[in-house]
């Protein structure tokens, strides 16, 4: 199994983050000054108001983010070839519906889809009590991962769950990834991701 990532990954979540924020929370914040993954950092929320924020984006902007360039595409051709390409979101469950529309609406319609808690501090268990916990992930055989948010790259390292490369985004840009024996990258593009991916797994 390929484990991925799919806000800022396989689609351009910051793209529609920042917009939504500039938009309806009065926060105007261009996708290079978000510097921090937590959104009450980047956008200077209190708790509640970023609460508020992500179920009201939640609710009404997934199925618009748009895709990142080439994700889709690379992954039907790594399902194709037996590679078992799998979604790995940090999404609570109740954007699980969504989530799968709009996968179909891009091609990945029956592709695997893990929710699983990758932010602890984000969601508890009274409040998603169906999201996977990370080390669950350890039982599956996860052969490569593909991450941005530096708290899953640690916790990858932490469970020792196999090799990853690091998506390049603003929040990440200065993050070293914890000293491992596993192969790491770091690439900005699904076309270094490809050969990569396909050298290690195949």
């Amino acid at each position: 199994m390929i484990y991925i990532d799919l806000d800022d990954v396989v689609c351009e979540s910051c793209v529609k983050l920042s917009q939504f924020a500039r938009t309806h929370f009065g926060r105007d914040v261009e996708v290079d000054e978000m510097h921090d993954y937590d959104l009450r950092k980047s956008f200077s929320f209190d708790e509640s108001t970023y609460r508020s924020y992500m179920k009201s984006f939640h609710a009404s902007e997934l199925l618009d983010i748009p895709e990142t360039p080439m994700a889709t595409k690379t992954i039907r051709c790594w399902r194709d070839d037996g590679l078992e390409p799998a979604i790995v979101t940090g999404r609570p469950t109740y954007s699980k519906d969504v989530t799968l529309e709009w996968l179909d609406k891009h091609g990945l319609g029956g592709i695997s889809v893990y929710h699983v808690d990758k932010y602890a501090k984000l969601f508890n268990e009274s409040e998603d009590p169906l999201i996977t916990p990370f080390p669950a992930l350890a039982e599956m055989d996860v052969k490569f991962a593909i991450e941005d948010a530096p708290n899953a790259i640690r916790m990858i390292s932490e469970i020792d769950l196999c090799p990853f490369a690091i998506f390049t985004r603003p929040w990440n840009r200065a993050y070293e990834p914890p000293e491992t024996p596993r192969p790491n990258y770091r690439i900005s593009s699904w076309a270094e991701l490809d050969p990569i991916v396909r050298r290690i797994v195949a």
